[in-house]
């Protein structure tokens, strides 16, 4: 047994505990709603969460993962991240709550102790032997090691995100700017309209 197959047999467990963590750094309200709502319709920010987390633990404990589905599934999460106006280190600081889950899964000597397990003919198979304290220790600095990619990665998703919201707001401004300019020319309110009539008053 070595690490990867020590956090995939705890999959369900530690990944549980990375969303929790993970939805808790939202604003309170949003937090409980995301935590209690499992409908994807009603829920779709805790439903991306989960789904885009799942994707990044299995990619962080180095299971068989798509380069292409873990950018999506981080670009997902980090988007939704981004809308909220986090800052940078809000946004893509809780990734590295799993450092301490795994730290503490792995090394604590009576958290993780292989089991048996039933074989084909019914009898109780002896567990797979434990890494040593080396051995687990390499595999800790790995996944911390592919995490910290990931938050790289994670930074310039949302440096990207951020400056697309940003212009989106501009453009939004320059429309809602645009649209009063004409109205105000109808109504012969418009500043060059303003500017003729005062200058006409004066030189009567």
């Amino acid at each position: 047994m070595n690490v990867t197959e020590m956090c995939a047999a705890r999959r369900e467990e530690l990944l549980g505990m990375w969303v929790e963590r993970f939805i808790s750094s939202y604003p309170l309200q949003s937090a409980g709603f995301m935590r209690t709502s499992t409908d994807p319709f009603a829920n779709p920010v805790g439903q991306t969460t989960r789904a885009s987390l799942g994707v990044l633990f299995d990619a962080v404990i180095g299971l068989d993962a798509s380069p292409r589905q873990v950018k999506a599934a981080l670009d997902d999460l980090i988007r939704l991240r981004a809308v909220q106006d986090f800052t940078p280190s809000q946004a893509v600081g809780p990734l590295f709550l799993l450092k301490d889950i795994l730290r503490t899964a792995l090394l604590d000597p009576d958290s993780a102790e292989p089991k048996g397990r039933m074989g084909q003919s019914g009898r109780e198979e002896r567990p797979r032997a434990r890494p040593s304290a080396g051995e687990i220790l390499d595999g800790c600095f790995e996944a911390e090691a592919r995490l910290d990619s990931l938050a790289l990665l994670a930074l310039d998703l949302y440096a990207a995100d951020r400056e697309r919201i940003f212009r989106m707001r501009v453009d939004e401004v320059k429309r809602a700017q645009s649209s009063l300019l004409r109205w105000a020319q109808r109504q012969g309110l418009s500043p060059e309209g303003s500017g003729n009539s005062c200058s006409g008053e004066g030189n009567a």
